[in-house]
C-alpha cells in the first residue's frame, strides 16, 4: 500500500473574505484522512470535497480549530478543497491522505 499525500508538503492557504479553495492534482485510491489546521484554535469554518461534475464528495460544517478525521472514501479524478464561512481570515494548513493501492 502506498499513501500519497496531497499537496507533498502541507499546503499553507489564506483565507479572504472567509474563503479559499483550489483543485487537487488527479488522485486515484481511497482518501484515508483529511487534515486541517487553522492559525487559531478559536477560528470556526466549513470544508467542502467536490468532484469535477459538482458531486459533494466530503463535507464538514462549523468546525473549531484543528480537524483529523479518518476516512474510507474511493476517490478517482480532480476534486475542488474549499474553505467557507471562516469567522477569520488567517492561514490554514490542509492535507489530503490517499491510500493509492
Amino acid at each position: 500500500m502506498t499513501i500519497l499525500t496531497h499537496p507533498e508538503r502541507p499546503l499553507g492557504v489564506a483565507t479572504v473574505s472567509g474563503s479559499w479553495s483550489a483543485n487537487t492534482i488527479v488522485l486515484t485510491g481511497m482518501l484515508g484522512q483529511v487534515t486541517i489546521q487553522p492559525d487559531t484554535e478559536t477560528t470556526m469554518y466549513d470544508f467542502s470535497l467536490t468532484d469535477d461534475e459538482n458531486v459533494l464528495v466530503y463535507e464538514r460544517t462549523d468546525i473549531t480549530g484543528d480537524l483529523m478525521e479518518e476516512l474510507n472514501v474511493p476517490i478517482h479524478g480532480i476534486y475542488t478543497m474549499a474553505i467557507s464561512n471562516s469567522t477569520r481570515d488567517e492561514s490554514f494548513t490542509v492535507v489530503l491522505n490517499v491510500r493509492t493501492s
